[in-house]
Formats: C-alpha cells, sequence, structure tokens
C-alpha cells in the first residue's frame, strides 16, 4: 500500500509542474533524435550492385535483380517490413543506401509499401526527402570520394 502511494506521488507531482512531453501532431512537427532511423534513401549512381544490403538484411526487406551480366536492373524496397535495424546502411561500401530521418509514410495495405526504384521517384514524400549526406561530418566526402556533382537519390 505504501508503495501505491509513494508511486502516485511522483506520478502526480510530473503532471502537475506544467511540461508537457506530448506534441500535437501533425499541426506540430516532433523532434526526433539525430540517430533515428527512417525510410531510406537509395542512390543509383552510388550503387555498385554488389547485393551486401540485400544479403545482410535480417528480414528480406531488400531484394535486388540482376541481368546475365551482374548488372543491376531492379531495386526493390518493402518499407513495411523493415526493422530498420541500419544493417544495409553500415555494409554499404559507397554510402548508397542511408536511413533518413523521415518517419511519415502510409499505405492501406502491406502491397502499399513495396516499391521499386521508379515508384520510388514519384512517391511525393519520398522525393522531398533532403540529401541525407548533407548532414553528415564535413569532412565525410574525403573519405568517401565525392566529385563535385550531385548525387540523384531515388
Amino acid at each position: 500500500m505504501i508503495g501505491i502511494l509513494k508511486s502516485m506521488a511522483v506520478t502526480m507531482k510530473h503532471a502537475l509542474d506544467g511540461k508537457t512531453f506530448t506534441v500535437e501532431y501533425p499541426e506540430q512537427a516532433p523532434e526526433v533524435s539525430p540517430r533515428f532511423r527512417g525510410i531510406h534513401k537509395f542512390s543509383q549512381e552510388r550503387c555498385i550492385w554488389c547485393r551486401q544490403c540485400e544479403n545482410v538484411c535480417p528480414n528480406n526487406t531488400i531484394q535486388i535483380v540482376m541481368d546475365e551480366q551482374r548488372n543491376g536492373e531492379q531495386y526493390n524496397l518493402h518499407v513495411g517490413q523493415c526493422i530498420y535495424c541500419r544493417l544495409c546502411e553500415e555494409v554499404c561500401p559507397t554510402d548508397a543506401i542511408i536511413l533518413t530521418q523521415q518517419f511519415e509514410f502510409t499505405g492501406d495495405t502491406k502491397h502499399d509499401l513495396v516499391y521499386n526504384k521508379e515508384q520510388l521517384k514519384n512517391v511525393p514524400w519520398y522525393k522531398d526527402l533532403p540529401d541525407p549526406l548533407a548532414s553528415r561530418e564535413p569532412d565525410r566526402g574525403a573519405w568517401i570520394g565525392e566529385g563535385d556533382g550531385e548525387i540523384d537519390y531515388q
């Protein structure tokens, strides 16, 4: 009984201090942590089609279709089944896949959240994502070999 009263006292102390912990979403955008893992951003120009991302994915979120000459033909992303573990980003040698801070995406069924690279170009919430590498360390371009050209993320 004393434990319940102590816990209720702590709860009431925090409830009545005037600080709010909730955000009126979607009118007010919530702050996300810099380490937040959101939707993938894929760059076909950077990708060397090594398929390491596909192999390391624990639940087959990423599927890469290759032709006879081992050229990448299709990049499929199953957003609805991704667990956002970031293994694909860590294993990519060219930073072709990066997890962004975007968390606003919807679908009526799980099939609505399956995209190939052409479909990703036309998704409104995906097109408007900023370049995720721009928010990283300023000297990152020196060791991944970025040129002066613009990177087109798909």
